[in-house]
C-alpha cells in the first residue's frame, strides 16, 4: 500500500445538496510494510492514501447544517461548532481513507474520498492475524530432564520446560492487534528405545522441577524412567565399563512444544483463535545412563573389614 505521511495537511468542505466532499492535502509519499510507513522505493509518482478524522464545521451541533470539513479541533471557523463525525460501532473503526492520484508528470490531483469510517470487527482482520502468526517467532523454551549425570536406571527424573505465552503487537489493515502464541502440548522424546512402552510423552502440562522438601518423584510426575538399557555390543550407544556395568551414552532428550495462535483488537478484551498452530523443538544435552548394581563387601563405612 502507498500512502502519505503521518501528519498530512487537509482542508476543504461539503455541498450537502449532493453530499460531495472536497479536500484539498498535500503530504510525502511512503510505502507500508511489516516495519510501519517508509518511503516509497520508487522514484516513480505513487499515488497518496491517508486516513483521516473527519471532523464537521456545524451550526448548532446540527449536522444537517455542515459548513466544512475538518481535520483538527478548533479549526472551524467563527459562528460553528466543532463536532467530532464518530461510527455508531461497538469496537473500534478506521477513519475515512483519502486517495489523491499521481499524475504522469509528478503532480497530484484533488484528494478523493475511498470510504467512510469503517466498523472493525476480529472478522475484518482474521486473515492478517493469521497470516502474521505464521511467521511470528517464538523464542524455542529450554527443556531439562531433572538429575545429575551418569543417570540410574529405575530412577524416575521430572522434566519440565519454562514455556510461556507470547505476544506480538502488530499492525494489520491499519488496526492495532495483538497476536498471542500459547503453549498447549509438550511431545517429549526421551532417547529410549529399550525400555517397555518406548520412551515418549505427550502432556499438556509443563512439568516441573523437583526441590528439596517435595515428595520422590513418581510416575505421576512429567518424566520418565529408564529400565533398560539395551545388549552391549548389539545396541548402538550401550557398552560395559571396567567395573561391569551396562551403560548407555549420548542419550538425548527433545521436547517438542505445540503453540496456539489467538488474536485480538487492541482496545477490546475479547481473544479469537486463530486456525494453525507452531512447534519448537528443544534438545538437552546427550548424557550417560548407567545400571546401579548391588555388590556385598567386607569393610563398613570407616573402613574396617568386617568378615
Amino acid at each position: 500500500m502507498v500512502g502519505a505521511t503521518a501528519d498530512p495537511v487537509y482542508e476543504g468542505k461539503t455541498d450537502n445538496n449532493d453530499d460531495n466532499v472536497t479536500v484539498e492535502g498535500s503530504s510525502n509519499a511512503w510505502t507500508q510494510t511489516a516495519h510501519g510507513r517508509e518511503p516509497a522505493a520508487s522514484d516513480e509518482p505513487q499515488d497518496r492514501y491517508v486516513r483521516t478524522d473527519a471532523r464537521a464545521c456545524a451550526t448548532l451541533s446540527d449536522i444537517d447544517t455542515i459548513e466544512a470539513i475538518a481535520t483538527a479541533p478548533g479549526a472551524c471557523p467563527d459562528g460553528t461548532n466543532d463536532v467530532e463525525i464518530i461510527p455508531a460501532c461497538d469496537g473500534i473503526w478506521l477513519d475515512a481513507l483519502w486517495v489523491q492520484r499521481a499524475a504522469a508528470d509528478g503532480t497530484y490531483g484533488d484528494a478523493e474520498q475511498l470510504s467512510d469510517d469503517q466498523c472493525i470487527t476480529p472478522a475484518d482482520v482474521a486473515a492478517a492475524a493469521r497470516r502474521e502468526f505464521r511467521t511470528m517467532k517464538i523464542p524455542t523454551p529450554e527443556a531439562t530432564l531433572q538429575g545429575r549425570p551418569p543417570m540410574v536406571v529405575n530412577v524416575h527424573y521430572p522434566a519440565y520446560t519454562a514455556a510461556e505465552a507470547q505476544e506480538q503487537q502488530v499492525e494489520l489493515l491499519s488496526v492495532p492487534v495483538v497476536i498471542r502464541a500459547e503453549p498447549t502440548q509438550f511431545e517429549w522424546d526421551f532417547d529410549d528405545p529399550h525400555s517397555p512402552g518406548g520412551g515418549s510423552l505427550v502432556t499438556t502440562e509443563p512439568g516441573r522441577p523437583w526441590s528439596a522438601g517435595d515428595p520422590t518423584p513418581d510416575r505421576s510426575w512429567v518424566g520418565h524412567t529408564y529400565s533398560r538399557l539395551g545388549t552391549p555390543g548389539m545396541d548402538d550407544g550401550t557398552d560395559v565399563d571396567e567395573q561391569g556395568n551396562v551403560f548407555r551414552s549420548g542419550v538425548t532428550v527433545s521436547l517438542t512444544t505445540t503453540w496456539q495462535g489467538r488474536f485480538r483488537v487492541q482496545g477490546t478484551s475479547t481473544w479469537t483463535d486463530i486456525p494453525d498452530t507452531i512447534t519448537t523443538t528443544s534438545t538437552t544435552e546427550p548424557t550417560t545412563v548407567t545400571e546401579a548394581r548391588t555388590r556385598l563387601v567386607c569393610d563398613d563405612l570407616a573402613l574396617g573389614a568386617t568378615c
